[in-house]
Order: C-alpha cells, then structure tokens, then sequence
C-alpha cells in the first residue's frame, strides 16, 4: 500500500506535471488509462498513459526499499492483457535518495523480466520549474539539488501566485515531500515568509479527519468538541501512517488536552518516518 510520499507524488503526477512526465517517458502523455484491475483482489497501478506514439507507459512511485519485482511483473500481465496483449514499458521511479541494489527484474529458469529505475533524485529541476503546472514545481523538491533553500525559495515563489485554495493545497504537498529531503524546517520558514498558509482542515488527506471528530464533538461544547475532533484527526492520520493504535495510546489519545494534542498532531505529520516505537516517544514526550 502506497504511504503519504507515494500517494502525493501520484496525486501531483495524475493532476497534471507535464513536464516530469515528459522526462519519464520521452513523450506527451496523450491520455491516461484506466489502472483499476478486478481480479481475486483488486490491483492499482500508481500510472498507466497511452502516449503520443501510442505506446503503454506504467509508472510505480516507490518510497520504500522494498522489492517490489512480483508485483511489477503482475502488473506487467494485467495492464497487458487489459490492452489487448500491448507491450508496456514499464518505470519505477524511486523517490528517495539513491540506494545500493541489484538489477531490477527477475531471473528465473524460464522467466526473464526487466522493468527501468529511476531516481528523481538524479533528474535536472529546470524543466519541472519551468513547467506552467504548479505540479511539477512542488515535485522539484524531491530532484537534484545543491542548495535546498534556494529550491525551496524558487518552488515557494511558483506557488504564491495561485488561488488560495489551490495554494495551500499545493503548499500542503510540498510539506509532505520535503520530509523525504529533510527539508520540512526550510520549508515552513519559506512558507512563513511569503505569507502562505496551510490549512490543515482543507488539505484532501486530513480534511474528513478533521471534519467528524469536529461534527461529533460540537454538541458537547466548543472546548470538549474541540479535543475530540482533534483526537479523531490524530488517531485517523496515524492510521493513514499504517501504525496500529494500542488500546493504552487510544485512550492516552481521547483524554487528552486540545494543546498534548496539537502537539502531537504536529509530531506525527513531520515525522519522516513512523513506527510503534516512534509513536510510543511521540506521546510519551515531556510538556513544554
């Protein structure tokens, strides 16, 4: 299951970012294709496009270090046999920092399979700022970078002339991104700086997270109504992070005071990473 990083690099990629799609594939991508595949379970691909020259593309936005060669292969048959037995070029483009691995693919007596990876780490930003889609400058972040600030500064300035509404939502996804490059205290500064604001509440991840704790708890006054909304959004965003909630941290959680929680809201949406462990510290952590 795609964590936050992937599904924000999807959800930018699927919204438009013409130009990192043109450096992934080499072509326009002319449209995109279904990617919902009904079998014993259900299987996703991050993207299927059909491009100009009317070849299929499969892109995987990979975060984790994981092997995922099975599942590209599935992947492989299913988008195939969908189109009529095309050939699909396949990608993962890795969003972290470069790593160490073998060869993509599988070798087996008689299978031989091979899939290209990227790192967007290695790709020039130029195009992405250039772009007119907003997209692809919050993708930027994540590409080959010398000076942090200064990309952060450039990206930040491509964002402050959209629409509100599309500007903090825009901005929220550079938040999630920037953690993947340690950026997230930059960021926020760069984001201070020019005035913008991110609303947590109108952010599409954790807007009904903060939507039904807030309905459920207004009948009980503001103050009540407040923690328990807050409560709800915190016990929701962890479960997005895919980390079990134990029944001592649940209830750690609903007892809370509205300020333990903002804190920890704050804590676990910044936290590059999140496990038990890092949970446990999370809640455990001395007041200020």
């Amino acid at each position: 299951m795609a964590n936050s990083y992937d599904a924000t690099v999807k959800e930018l990629v699927w919204a438009g970012a013409p130009a990192l799609l043109k450096m992934l594939t080499g072509a326009r991508v002319a449209r995109f294709l279904s990617a919902e595949f009904s079998i014993v379970r259900q299987r996703r691909p991050d993207m299927v496009a059909e491009l100009d020259n009317g070849e299929v593309f499969h892109t995987e936005f990979h975060a984790g270090r994981e092997d995922i060669s099975w599942r590209m292969l599935e992947y492989y048959a299913l988008i195939s046999r969908h189109h009529g037995g095309a050939p699909v070029t396949q990608l993962v483009l890795h969003l972290g920092e470069r790593g160490e691995g073998g060869p993509p693919g599988i070798r087996h007596p008689n299978l031989n399979f091979r899939y290209e990876v990227r790192y967007i780490a290695d790709l020039d930003a130029g195009p992405l700022l250039d772009s007119p889609a907003p997209e692809d400058a919050v993708l930027a972040i994540l590409c080959r970078c010398d000076d942090i600030r200064e990309r952060v500064r450039r990206v930040v300035a491509r964002l402050a002339p959209l629409p509100r509404r599309e500007r903090s939502d825009a901005a929220a996804k550079l938040l999630i991104l920037s953690q993947l490059r340690k950026a997230t205290p930059v960021v926020k500064e760069e984001l201070e700086t020019m005035a913008i604001q991110v609303n947590i509440k109108e952010h599409p991840y954790l807007s009904e997270v903060f939507a039904k704790g807030l309905e459920e708890g207004e009948a009980k006054g503001r103050e009540e109504g407040e923690a328990k909304g807050r409560a709800e959004a915190l016990l929701r965003l962890i479960e997005r992070r895919h980390v079990a909630v134990s029944e001592e941290a649940g209830r750690r959680i609903r007892a809370a005071t509205v300020a333990d929680l903002d804190r920890w809201l704050d804590a676990v949406f910044d936290a590059p990473t999140l496990t038990a462990a890092d949970l446990d510290a999370i809640l455990g952590s001395p007041r200020h």
